[in-house]
């Protein structure tokens, strides 16, 4: 064979071997979640200050709109989750069964509170506190698009799920029937104490917490959140330091980090406009 074909050939080859593999079949329905309709139920007998609008005087934000019902934003979801369930199966060939964590934050990372915040913006105005806890103890939020089959997956896979939440502590009974009601699996759950957003101390008592409940010394190794805090910066040792906050570069985002998008609120909204 003249050279120039043994170097097509070979090109050809090698082009096709680089070619990416097909996609699994998609098993998350994007179009049932985008045309749902949810009926808001009248508010709770007592209930003085509801999580539900009672008189609508104003539209919902685009932000809001468009975490609702916006393909971009369920595709997104579930190419961060498929993402992450790579990330769980390399670790599962790196730790024996109960050596490894997936730490994930509970609102817009594995419930779907959007119901909740379309109501708010119906109202026009901010939540107050009593109007979350009207919502929590609804049980209305759903699973966030690709949820279940992640935590399920890492079950699977022989990782342990934690979630770590700043729902307040005292809601952790109700987290956590909203929590299996969704199909989210989980082997253990903490929400916040007093007004301690920082998650240092939670993410290592839940590291702590699963030890003792497994044996052995298990390692967070994945994390999945909707803002920047929800992730740690970390020690040479894999250790966990602090939270990352907006004056930190990211670095681990997509590796052992995995961000969903959440345009309704974050702390990001304190970032100077510029």
């Amino acid at each position: 064979m003249p050279v120039k074909l043994i170097v097509a050939a070979s090109l050809g080859a090698a082009l096709i071997a680089a070619q990416p593999v097909l996609a699994a079949p998609l098993t998350y329905d994007c179009q049932a979640y985008i045309t749902r309709v949810e009926t808001v139920p009248p508010p709770a007998p007592g209930d003085t200050d509801p999580w539900q609008c009672r008189t609508p005087s104003a539209k919902p934000s685009t932000a809001t709109h468009w975490f609702r019902n916006a393909l971009e934003y369920c595709r997104l979801v579930l190419d961060v989750y498929d993402d992450a369930g790579r990330a769980a199966q390399r670790m599962a060939t790196l730790y024996r069964p109960h050596r490894w964590i997936v730490l994930l934050d509970a609102d817009e990372s594995v419930l779907d509170n959007s119901l909740f915040e379309r109501e708010r913006d119906l109202c026009g105005g901010e939540a107050h506190d009593a109007q979350w806890e009207s919502w929590v103890h609804a049980d209305l939020a759903r699973a966030v698009p690709g949820a279940a089959a992640f935590t399920q997956q890492v079950h699977r896979l022989g990782g342990l799920v934690g979630i770590v939440t700043n729902r307040i502590a005292a809601d952790d009974v109700d987290t956590q029937r909203v929590l299996r009601h969704a199909g989210i699996w989980f082997d253990y759950e903490m929400g916040m104490s007093g007004n301690v957003s920082d998650k240092t101390l939670r993410w290592n008592g839940a590291v702590a917490a699963l030890a003792h409940r497994f044996g052995g010394h298990p390692r967070a190794v994945l994390w999945v959140g909707d803002q920047i805090t929800d992730f740690p910066i970390l020690d040479a040792r894999g250790g966990i330091v602090r939270p990352m906050n907006q004056k930190d570069s990211g670095a681990g985002i997509g590796r052992s980090f995995f961000v969903l998008p959440n345009p309704m609120y974050g702390n990001w909204q304190d970032n100077p406009d510029r």
